[in-house]
């Protein structure tokens, strides 16, 4: 891990992810990163990950603004909502805050019942709890971004500093967008040098039902 603002060259750190090493377990460590950093250093574009109090929100209600504000209730323990606030980082028009649920009396006056929960301020002024919605972060994060008006931030396309001293070449070249649609070589030769590289050299032996997958995977690779 390499902390931001770093003022002499380090080889970073390096985190154990668990004896799991599961995405989840690597996802929250990550976060955890994020979180820790001191007020001072904190990257400039880190959204705020720390949950906020019951009267900051109080103060949204019924006030006009020129955005959703979304509050993910949850327990302490848990990511969902700071998850959801960098499944966002790049929507414009909508706010992710998350909040504990320490505050029984204010969670029952809102009617959230249960956590993890997702309430929406809308930029009217008018609130309330969204229903029907699976207690997960994939289906916070898909209802938020559909919301009207709720889209992803432009971005300005990355330009290359001209080379100096270089009579040949003094245009600014843009970089192009890759077609999303498009699945490209280097994606596939990626690929494959990771599962047979990285993740097939994790297992000195394999057998069975291993092998067998292996095999069927080969075979399949041989084909298309």
């Amino acid at each position: 891990y390499f902390k931001a603002f770093t003022k002499q060259f380090t080889t970073g750190e390096n985190y154990q992810a668990g004896a799991d090493r599961e995405l989840q377990t690597v996802r929250q460590k990550m976060i955890d990163f994020l979180q820790n950093h001191s007020q001072e250093v904190r990257p400039p574009a880190c959204p705020p990950l720390d949950p906020v109090l019951s009267s900051d929100v109080t103060s949204l209600f019924g006030k006009n603004s020129h955005h959703y504000t979304a509050l993910v209730f949850e327990s302490n323990s848990s990511y969902v909502g700071r998850e959801v606030i960098l499944d966002l980082i790049q929507y414009e028009n909508i706010v992710v805050r998350r909040m504990l649920n320490f505050d029984k009396a204010f969670l029952e006056k809102l009617g959230v019942s249960s956590v993890p929960s997702c309430y929406l301020i809308h930029p009217d002024g008018s609130h309330g709890l969204i229903n029907n919605l699976k207690p997960l972060r994939s289906f916070f994060s898909s209802y938020l971004k559909s919301l009207p008006g709720v889209r992803k931030k432009l971005l300005l396309p990355l330009q290359l500093p001209a080379q100096e001293n270089r009579e040949e070449s003094t245009e600014i070249k843009v970089w192009k967008e890759f077609d999303k649609s498009k699945l490209y070589m280097a994606d596939l030769e990626s690929g494959l040098h990771f599962l047979l590289r990285v993740e097939l050299a994790a297992h000195k032996t394999l057998e069975g039902a291993e092998l067998k997958t292996f095999k069927d995977f080969v075979t399949i690779s041989a084909k298309v």
